[in-house]
Order: C-alpha cells, then structure tokens, then sequence
C-alpha cells in the first residue's frame, strides 16, 4: 500500500527536478518513489559498510540487510575499495573449528 509523504526542499532544486521530470516525459510520483528508493538502497549499503568497517557490525550482518551473498560482499568491498575485517586471531579461531 503506497502512503503519501510530505518533504520540503530548496525552490532551486523543485525548479530543477520538475524540468527534469517535463523534459524526460516521466510521471512525476513514479519517478519519485524510484529515485527514492535508489537514494536508500545506496545510502542504506554506505552506512553498513561504514559499520562494518568500524567494527561494529560483521560481514553476514551487512549481507543480510542488504540481501547480498558473501560472494557478492567481496565484490561490494574490492569495488568500494575496503579491506576485508579480517584478522590472523580470527583465522587461527576458524582452524579451531575444522
């Protein structure tokens, strides 16, 4: 169920957004609520990856906030150019576990 929403922004960048929107002949909710959703995914997939690099959240809590297989994490962090969390106390734990 679509709810509606209200946001404010500067006059400049409304002015902007509906020459945009006129000029690309695009149905101005649909729009929206696409460019809305991207912003969040991304920024959503930002700010994991910054608590992951921090420390604070582990690779398969990113993987499953954002829905994303291990495989396809690597492939986030060697495009996002961040090292894995890794470290030899973690490696010598997991040869404790084989």
């Amino acid at each position: 169920m679509l709810k509606p929403t209200t946001v404010r922004v500067h006059e400049n960048f409304l002015k902007e957004l509906s020459d945009f929107i006129k000029d690309m002949n695009l149905d101005k909710s649909s729009y929206l609520r696409e460019i809305l959703k991207k912003g969040f995914e991304e920024d959503k997939r930002d700010r994991l990856l910054a608590k992951y690099q921090s420390k604070e959240i582990s690779a398969a809590e990113v993987c499953k906030k954002i829905r994303i297989t291990p495989w396809e994490f690597f492939d986030l962090l060697k495009e996002k150019n961040i090292n894995l969390n890794v470290s030899i106390e973690d490696w010598l734990d997991s040869e404790a576990l084989i």
